[in-house]
């Protein structure tokens, strides 16, 4: 998912990355997100929608509550910390900046999907992947489906519930691709907080697919204002957000007791895509960022061509993207600090997200050509994909948040074969 380029199913006919104009807009087209056929009728919208739903919950890696006999049910992979996960959403306005994707002028408002290690003994049903508004739209706008029922699923982690608080956890920010929402790494997050990590994801408001705020309002994607902003004013709006969100958490008020579980001398981020290029930009711009990891993500701005110190993982796709690769080699003559390159094989764009293992789930609702499924998703098996990029992102930020040993990350594994060193 990228910031310039149509990143939902049918905003136009697909091409081979390869076969894309290198122009700024080819640039980002070469890293573009597409799923469906071009034929396929996708519903986009601007500004405010009214959702009818509030969140629900369900048993862990289940289905929706109301689930049909015979609908494809999708699910996710428990974690395997030993650390119960608990999650909870903050709302947040930026008063310093006005929304300039809003559709009318007020203060940037921004969500974050909060995962953390919960206190032993948590109770309480399981929340939801996304409100039951949020995946409607997903699903008719993103996956132009609208009318087909999927059980989306449930998650491993319980909402509000009290965070553990015998140890202060580092924090690790996360930011979505253009198109995608903060729910879409919930995998990873999941991963990393059963681990002993906070994992704090922003919502991109008005880049993100769609975000629910109280009141049941829907704010959807606009595309036309954030491309409107060139490649680098994208990528240094969405570091302010992480900003924000950063300076909210050592601020307060926060949910789940989270003010008093929280390590801020120990921050990381990642993301995935444009998200990676926000990573890379917020670590260069804010120095409370520790160790950053871009999850095949194109690199723009100040943080491309600027000399790091400060860790920095880079892990791509075996997705053919002349882009990426030449914007990664301009970058890493200028990290000075620890860096490795990565990549995962037999993937596509999209293995770097929870889509790696919905879609093949849905694939009889979805129905993607066998060329696009596996030219996004890749060839690979979707649980060992994800599987692989949970052991390297928990070995990266152990290391470099926890000083926690992390042989992992000196050479290759026989037990992850799918990971390959680069550099």
């Amino acid at each position: 998912m990228t910031g310039s380029q149509p990143d939902r199913p049918s905003d136009r006919p697909l091409a081979r990355p390869s076969e894309r104009p290198l122009s700024r807009r080819g640039v980002l087209g070469a890293l573009a997100l597409g799923a469906a056929t071009a034929a396929s009728a996708a519903v986009t919208g601007a500004g405010s929608a009214r959702a009818d739903s509030a969140p629900g919950g369900a048993a862990p890696g289940g289905t929706a509550s109301g689930a049909a006999a015979g609908e494809p049910r999708l699910c996710l992979p428990a974690p395997t910390g030993p650390h119960p996960v608990g999650t909870a959403l903050l709302y947040l306005t930026d008063a310093t900046r006005t929304d300039a994707w809003a559709p009318a002028p007020r203060p940037r408002e921004l969500r974050a999907r909060l995962w953390y290690p919960a206190a032993p003994g948590a109770r309480g049903p399981y929340a939801p992947w996304m409100s039951p508004a949020e995946t409607a739209h997903l699903q008719a706008a993103y996956f132009a489906v609208p009318d087909a029922r999927l059980a989306w699923p449930t998650t491993h982690a319980r909402p509000d519930v009290p965070a553990d608080r015998s140890r202060r956890h580092p924090v690790v920010l996360n930011s979505h691709g253009s198109g995608a929402d903060s729910a879409f790494n919930t995998a990873l997050a999941e991963e990393l907080a059963s681990h002993g990590h906070v994992v704090a994801a922003v919502d991109h408001t008005y880049d993100a697919g769609e975000v629910e705020f109280p009141g049941h309002r829907l704010e959807v994607r606009d595309k036309a204002r954030v491309q409107a902003m060139t490649d680098a004013e994208i990528v240094a709006y969405r570091a302010a957000d992480a900003r924000c969100l950063l300076d909210r958490l050592e601020s307060g008020p926060l949910p789940a007791g989270l003010h008093t579980a929280l390590d801020l001398d120990a921050v990381g981020m990642f993301g995935h895509s444009m998200g990676g290029a926000t990573t890379a930009q917020a670590l260069h711009d804010d120095p409370r960022i520790r160790a950053g990891a871009v999850l095949d993500g194109p690199l723009f701005g100040t943080s491309a061509t600027a000399d790091q110190d400060r860790p920095l993982l880079l892990m791509a796709s075996t997705w053919d993207s002349p882009a990426r690769d030449a914007m990664w080699d301009t970058l890493w003559p200028h990290l000075t600090g620890w860096r490795r390159r990565l990549t995962l094989t037999r993937s596509g764009h999209l293995s770097y997200c929870d889509l790696q293992l919905l879609v093949p789930q849905g694939q009889s609702v979805f129905a993607w050509p066998t060329d696009q499924l596996e030219h996004f998703l890749g060839t690979g098996d979707p649980q060992r994909a994800v599987a692989a990029q949970r052991a390297y992102l928990t070995a990266y930020f152990g290391l470099h948040l926890r000083a926690v040993p992390a042989p992992l990350l000196d050479a290759p594994s026989p037990r992850w074969p799918e990971i390959r060193f680069d550099a």
